[in-house]
């Protein structure tokens, strides 16, 4: 591990670890404003600034704030992700139910879908796990095939019908952060 790594693991570790991924640039960009006072350092010049380590006290904790603000961004781009896929969820249940309102036939397509993707599921679990049979090695690999791919349509299932617990823990938490890093 190379000495500016170092210096920056130690006081703002989030924002080294988004340092050589999808982040980067924002990553550069953040430390380079509190380290150097100039946003637009390139990534060598703030690495050559790590790497002396000549960060003074002011620098170190605008860094670490720096650092706590970036969390709290990526916090809320997550937040607004999660609420964007609530949103289509919600968007797809209204749609339902206003085509059932019109007595469309398009109303019965979710409820058709989710009984084929519901049926076939377990139909999976019960060849695979619950009968007792022998298969060949082709009907085997295309059963485990088909049980993959209705994996993710079951969950899919699950959470139109019944909404994402998972999505909403992960906001609950998002919020929670947030609410404990303001209050810092």
């Amino acid at each position: 591990m190379e000495k500016w790594q170092e210096v920056l693991g130690s006081v703002a570790p989030v924002l080294a670890g988004a340092l050589g991924g999808p982040l980067a640039a924002a990553a550069v960009k953040v430390i380079a404003d509190k380290v150097l006072g100039r946003p637009d350092a390139t990534e060598d010049e703030v690495k050559a600034a790590l790497a002396n380590g000549s960060l003074d006290g002011d620098q170190l904790i605008a860094l670490k704030t720096a650092e706590q603000q970036f969390q709290i961004e990526l916090e809320r781009i997550e937040s607004a992700r999660e609420a964007a896929a609530m949103a289509d969820t919600a968007s797809a249940r209204e749609q339902t139910v206003a085509l059932a309102e019109t007595k469309s036939s398009i109303a019965w397509a979710a409820p058709v879908i989710s009984t084929v993707i519901v049926s076939g599921f377990f139909a999976c679990v019960a060849l695979l796990f619950i009968i007792e049979r022998t298969w060949d090695e082709r009907t085997a690999n295309l059963l485990n095939v088909l049980f993959g791919a209705l994996i993710p349509g079951f969950s899919q299932v699950c959470n139109y019908w019944l909404g994402s617990s998972a999505g909403s823990k992960r906001a609950g938490d998002a919020v929670r952060k947030i609410a404990e890093n303001s209050s810092k």
